[in-house]
Order: C-alpha cells, then sequence, then structure tokens
C-alpha cells in the first residue's frame, strides 16, 4: 500500500464505474478485509492464551481471574476483527448501490413505475366508472314508459304525483 489515498480513491471509483472491474474490485478489497479479520482473530487467540497461562498471586482458583483478565485485554482486537467484517459487507453493499444507480437501470425502473402507476389509475377508473353505473342502476330503474335503465333521474321524480306509490295501507 503504498500508493497515497488520493491514487487509490481515484483508482477504486473508476473500478467502480467499468462493470467488468467492478467484481475484480469487490473481491480483492472484501477479500484483503477478511484476511485482516481472520488474522486479528488469530492474535487474539494468540494473546488471549498467553495471558491465561499467566497467574498472579491474589487471583481466584481455577484461572478465572486469569481468563477475565485476558479476555478484557483481547477485547479490542475482537472488536476490529468485527469492524473489518462489517466493511466487507460494506463493500458488498456499495458495489449493489452503485450498480443501482446506473442510468439504463433507473430508467427502466421510472418506466416500470410509470407503467405500474397508469394501469393503478386506469384499473381504480373503471372501478369508479362501474361502481357509478351500479349506482345509477338502482336510483333510476326503468317504468316501462321507454326510458333507459341508468338514465339519470331527478328527486322529484321519485315523490311526484306521477309516482303511484303511496305510503300508508
Amino acid at each position: 500500500m503504498s500508493k497515497d489515498i488520493a491514487t487509490r480513491v481515484t483508482t477504486g471509483v473508476q473500478a467502480l464505474a467499468l462493470p467488468g472491474q467492478r467484481e475484480g474490485w469487490q473481491a480483492q478489497h472484501r477479500g484483503s478485509l477478511l484476511t485482516d479479520a481472520q488474522t486479528y482473530d488469530a492474535l487474539a487467540d494468540a494473546i488471549q492464551a498467553d495471558l491465561k497461562a499467566r497467574r498472579l498471586d491474589g487471583d481466584l482458583p481455577w484461572g478465572i481471574s486469569a481468563a477475565a483478565r485476558a479476555r478484557k485485554r483481547v477485547k479490542p482486537l475482537r472488536e476490529a476483527a468485527r469492524a473489518m467484517r462489517q466493511a466487507a459487507k460494506a463493500i458488498n453493499g456499495t458495489v449493489a448501490a452503485y450498480e443501482e444507480t446506473q442510468p439504463e437501470v433507473v430508467m427502466r425502473r421510472r418506466e416500470d413505475k410509470a407503467l405500474r402507476k397508469a394501469q393503478r389509475k386506469q384499473q381504480l377508473g373503471a372501478a369508479a366508472h362501474n361502481s357509478a353505473q351500479a349506482t345509477l342502476q338502482r336510483l333510476a330503474p326503468t317504468d316501462g314508459e321507454g326510458e333507459q335503465a341508468g338514465a339519470p333521474k331527478l328527486l322529484g321524480d321519485f315523490f311526484g304525483p306521477n309516482n303511484r306509490q303511496q305510503r300508508g295501507a
């Protein structure tokens, strides 16, 4: 790693921009991070085993104090290894997010979304039209005088003198 950070960043961005190099960049960096994580875990195991073997005056029997002290001392190395594994996952997420922002992918998604929206609007419009027609059918039944079913009527048409229905017995 003799390159400065600006050169490495520029190289990484260029590798992400080219689909053929993207997978190679991802595999290289993910592999190096996972290798570092394994190295930190191995180092933590070795240090922990060494510290467990060192007993001090006043320790509890059976090495309980030494084991607790050893775990406490290797905790930063274990956290570093965990951070390396999380960084490897982040590399996968970064590459996936970069692929999602490619112009072709974005345009295809927008077109698909607009098509689904138009279909949904058409379905809702048809359902509303059918509902309105069914309501008109219920409100304006045919009375045999040549009027069509579903023809709009006024409220007075239901209660006027032409209507033979009367309340009561």
